[in-house]
């Protein structure tokens, strides 16, 4: 079988990419809360007996930890809706189990897909994803599922009830684009990379978060495998209408975090949890080594998982992860301690009572409500290994020693109840007997009822995971659909007129094969352009990070730009100031500059700093006063800012050198110093005037 995580599909991608060039919405980008109208319902019944049911093809198997008693299963098949100008297709089913909504446990819906709709070579399992109806936005959002290529199904896993669609596209391509592929690339990881980077979360190893970024973008490469296939989404002409460049920001508003290392951190959690899993069914691996990196890399959480981002509670990422390990060690110790239980008559009483009767406020606990026990210890108690044991332990004898607070003629009345049981007085008991009783029904609880019980919040815990997971992923997926304001507006003197008007101009670079027409625009007389588009669209594009303007008679085949102005990509908004000034870089600053007394200042690169040096100051006795500060531009009003690191003299035979450390004399912390150099004129790319505060220099 192979397993896909939604990450997005068709219908919401195409949406969102459209919404930036102003297309009119498309039929079916939306259903009203209500949902579309049923044509055909089919309806059968589900109860604990009988927990899985196939009607119109669907196939509905809730588990053994969801129904109380018999309750209608209700499938009503929608009416399909198809749009063949974008070549995708949406079969929704409305399924409805009595009147749960939210459930204990995940529930597998499995849903029949047509392997006729996608084109001749495709192949069509990679045609073919799972989204659910919100039916408070009418959006079409993620869920859980796999695609069973064999039996022609969706399978999807959720805990709560919707109407489930089937979505369609008739290139695969874009299905790549658009669905991650959790097993069989992108997010899955092996067994071994599953440790390699658990080892360096739990170390924390520097570099680890740029380890899970670098991870993760690679993985969800399959992003933009289809950038050749669709228009891009971007249309400036309207006008209201691998490698990153420098011109892409890819962090996260309001955190430490790029784009994917909170998505790489998640998939490692989802990755060593299952593997845990696996060592507690089969012992494959080292116990003490996994269940160690599963406690450490929860413990982690907060650090790589930050709420704002991902809207993932890294508290419940952390308790799914515990959970996972704590239930491991249940699993051991209550295997060793379950003994069978003889049951005499007496016995047989106090085992119909803790089993199956109910009065003098007695509350029989089924194993769906051991589960839900479970699962509260699990949550008051994370991480802390022992005491949600010694918790669990507490509620066993508690439960179980509820037949002792009975009277003699509530006993009696118990007994009475039981078939095929001949004493109806129960004797007075020992406390040795009490005691005798009691264990031998947790053992049997343990040895019956909880396996079953812990292995079912087991697989609950990382199905949640797997969720906290898919969450990071569709917030990933509405970064890249974020939509991002575009202005365009020329530095005008006030009571001024623009001085291009009429220029043409086009973003550059553009990938091989974009539209060029839709990057191009013609330059209003009021000097402001404002336009709208998604960063999926700037990658489709290839990445433009530029503008370049043409006069109005150029060819921009042929003919070079006037100018060229330089813009960072950033969401939710791109301000790019026109001015007729070229690009700069911090490199066009550097040289020999002189103020209007004659004294020079000089700039020169040290790796990523500069160094200013001022041969010209008295105060030295002839040495040169040195300061190296680190480098900061702004493009859009073309000014360099210095802050101080250091500062030293040296000799002045090595004015136009970078001089050793081990050289410098009367070394300084220059931490409190700045100073900002603004270009006034430049030529060929290279400033030859700029001011300060306090003076201009030219260059020498």
């Amino acid at each position: 079988m192979k397993k896909f995580l939604s990450l997005t599909l068709v219908l919401s991608m195409l949406a969102s990419l459209l919404t930036g060039c102003g297309a009119p919405k498309k039929s079916g980008d939306d259903y009203p809360a209500s949902g579309p109208i049923a044509t055909t319902s089919y309806k059968t019944q589900l109860s604990p007996e009988n927990t899985k049911a196939v009607t119109e093809g669907v196939t509905v198997d809730v588990g053994d930890f969801v129904l109380d008693g018999t309750v209608d299963l209700t499938v009503a098949k929608k009416p399909a809706e198809e749009n063949e100008d974008e070549g995708y297709k949406i079969q929704p089913y409305d399924i409805s189990i009595g009147a749960l909504s939210k459930l204990d446990d995940f529930i597998t819906i499995r849903i029949p897909y047509d392997a006729d709709y996608c084109d001749e070579g495709q192949d069509p399992a990679r045609c073919v994803g799972a989204k659910y109806l919100n039916e408070a936005t009418g959006q079409w959002e993620d869920v859980l599922f796999e695609v069973d290529a064999q039996a022609n199904e969706l399978v999807i896993y959720t805990d709560h009830l919707s109407i489930y669609g089937a979505f369609y596209v008739k290139d695969e391509g874009k299905r790549n684009a658009l669905i991650t592929d959790v097993l069989g690339s992108g997010l899955y990881m092996t067994d071994e990379q599953t440790l390699a980077f658990s080892k360096k979360i739990a170390g924390e190893e520097p570099g680890t978060l740029d380890t899970l970024a670098d991870y993760a973008e690679k993985a969800s490469g399959i992003f933009f495998d289809y950038s050749d296939r669709i228009d891009n989404a971007i249309n400036v002409a309207t006008l209201g209408g691998s490698d990153l460049p420098p011109g892409l920001d890819t962090s996260i508003p309001d955190t430490s975090l790029t784009l994917f290392s909170a998505i790489g951190y998640i998939a490692t959690a989802k990755s060593i949890m299952e593997l845990g899993y696996k060592q507690a069914r089969g012992r494959q691996v080292d116990d003490g080594e996994v269940l160690n990196l599963i406690r450490d890399v929860s413990s982690k959480a907060v650090s790589y998982a930050a709420d704002n981002f991902t809207k993932v509670g890294c508290e419940a990422l952390s308790i799914s992860m515990a959970g996972v390990l704590i239930i491991d060690k249940m699993l051991t110790a209550f295997a060793e301690e379950a003994k069978a239980t003889k049951l005499e008559d007496i016995a047989f009483v106090y085992h119909h009572f803790n089993e199956s009767f109910e009065g003098f406020g007695h509350k029989v606990m089924r194993p769906k409500d051991w589960r839900a026990k479970v699962i509260q210890v699990l949550e008051a108690h994370p991480g802390d290994t022992d005491r949600a044991i010694s918790a669990l332990e507490a509620g066993f004898t508690k439960y179980a020693s509820e037949f002792f607070s009975l009277t003699e003629d509530q006993m009696s009345e118990v007994a009475s109840d039981v078939p095929n049981v001949t004493v109806k007085r129960i004797p007075a008991f020992t406390e040795a007997e009490k005691s005798q009783l009691i264990d031998d029904y947790i053992a049997h609880l343990k040895d019956k009822t909880m396996p079953a019980v812990l292995t079912s919040v087991q697989n609950y815990m990382i199905r949640k995971v797997e969720l906290q997971e898919l969450e990071a992923l569709s917030k990933a997926k509405e970064y890249y659909n974020s939509p991002i304001a575009i202005t365009l507006k020329e530095e005008i003197p006030e009571g001024g007129k623009s001085q291009f008007t009429d220029y043409k101009f086009r973003f550059a670079p553009l990938k091989e094969g974009t539209v060029k027409s839709s990057w191009t625009g013609k330059w209003p007389e009021s000097g402001e352009v404002r336009t709208s588009a998604t960063l999926m669209g700037f990658f489709l594009s290839g990445l433009p990070h530029t503008v370049e303007f043409f006069k109005p008679d150029a060819d921009l085949e042929k003919d070079q730009p006037e100018f060229t102005v330089a813009f960072t990509i950033t969401v939710p908004k791109i301000d790019i100031a026109v001015s007729g000034r070229e690009p700069l870089t911090v490199e066009a600053f550097m040289g020999t500059w002189v103020d209007p007394d004659g004294c020079r200042t000089i700039l020169i690169m040290n790796g990523g700093n500069v160094i200013e040096k001022e041969p010209d100051l008295s105060w030295y006795g002839g040495s040169v006063s040195c300061t190296e500060y680190t480098p900061e531009y702004d493009a859009a009003s073309q000014t360099l800012m210095l802050k101080g690191v250091t500062t030293w003299v040296e000799e002045p035979d090595t004015l136009f050198e970078v001089v050793s450390a081990d050289k410098h004399q009367l070394e300084l912390d220059a931490s409190s110093s700045g100073i900002d150099y603004t270009a006034v004129e430049s030529k060929d790319g290279i400033v030859t005037v700029m001011e300060s505060s306090d003076y201009t220099y030219t260059r020498q």
